[in-house]
Order: C-alpha cells, then structure tokens, then sequence
C-alpha cells in the first residue's frame, strides 16, 4: 500500500478510531496516544493490509486490545469528567438535561463495569450505532453470540441500574439505552 492509498483509506478512520478508544479509557490524551500508536503500527504493516477484508475492523480490534491492555496496566477507569462538569441555566430545562445526564453517567458508570465481550458490543451497537455485521468483523464474533451477548447485556445493566440508583425491582419498564446514551 503506498503513502496515497493509506491516507485515504487509513487516515479518514482517525474519528471513529478516537471515538471508540475515548469510550474505554476516557482520557483524551491518552486516547490520542493510542490512536497514533494503531497508526504507526498500521503504516508498519501497510503491505499487509491488502489481505485483510476491511482495514477499518483490523484498526478497530487493534484499538479495542491497546485500551484494554492500557486498563489492565492501570487497573481502573477514569470517569468522563466532561459529564460531571456540566451546568445548566434554565432551572426547569436544567432539571430535565441534569436527569438525563444523571441517567447516561449511571449507564455508562454500569457498561464500564461490564465484563467483555458484553462491553465492547453495547459499546459499538447501542453508544456508537455500528449493526451486527460490522461488530462480528471487528469483534471476530458470530452475528448470533453478539445478538445473544448484547441482549443480557443490556438485562444486566437494566437490573443493576434499577437495583443501585432507582431502588426497584424486576419491573416492566423498558429502559433504552440509545435514549439514555
């Protein structure tokens, strides 16, 4: 692959790349960090990318094993201080954006708290939009695994975000965590 192609192919991928890695670690810099390192080992193996069918879920593995390996050297993860830092003027818009926002943190707080793969795929399907054909090539998943690992996903963080911030049981609300996201 030579200098052009790779900065059309590869380059352009640089938001979505930041995108997902900023959801694992939550630190911008250190986000940043990590993308240029998939960068640099993707300009190393740039001849190779040809026998791969989509660099973009090559790129997206690569990120998501670097963010774990960076957690598993930390051994915790930041809070978005960005969310916590929010404040609102209008007191009854600012009631209803606070809950919102209240809501998403909890969410996110519980995903974070997920084990993966149950992790990486409600963080591509339901913050990011990615469908079940693009998870399985970036995950190296069968489409029917990510249906079934998103689905009691979504059931454990519903029951324990019912059970720690709302004091409920088992109820029939339906929760939606692309509303809540």
């Amino acid at each position: 692959m030579d200098v052009n192609t790779f900065k059309s192919v590869v380059l352009p991928l640089n938001r979505k790349l930041y995108a997902f890695a900023i959801r694992f670690i939550n630190d911008t810099d250190e986000a940043k960090d990590i993308i240029q390192e998939i960068f640099i080992k993707l300009w190393n193996i740039r001849d190779e990318l040809e026998k791969y069918n989509s660099v973009e879920a090559l790129a997206m593995r690569m990120t998501r094993n670097l963010c774990l390996d960076k957690i598993k050297l930390k051994k915790t993860v930041p809070l978005n201080p960005m969310l916590q830092q929010q404040v609102y003027e209008d007191n009854t818009k600012k009631e209803a954006e606070q809950e919102v926002l209240i809501a998403a943190n909890r969410a996110k707080k519980i995903i974070e708290q997920l084990e993966d793969p149950q992790k990486s795929i409600m963080q591509l399907h339901d913050i990011q939009g990615y469908d079940y054909d693009e998870i399985a090539e970036i995950l190296n998943m069968n489409i029917n695994t990510i249906r079934v690992t998103l689905s009691r996903a979504r059931k454990k963080v519903k029951e324990l975000l019912m059970n720690k911030y709302y004091n409920h049981e088992k109820t029939g609300n339906k929760i939606s965590f692309r509303e809540i996201l």
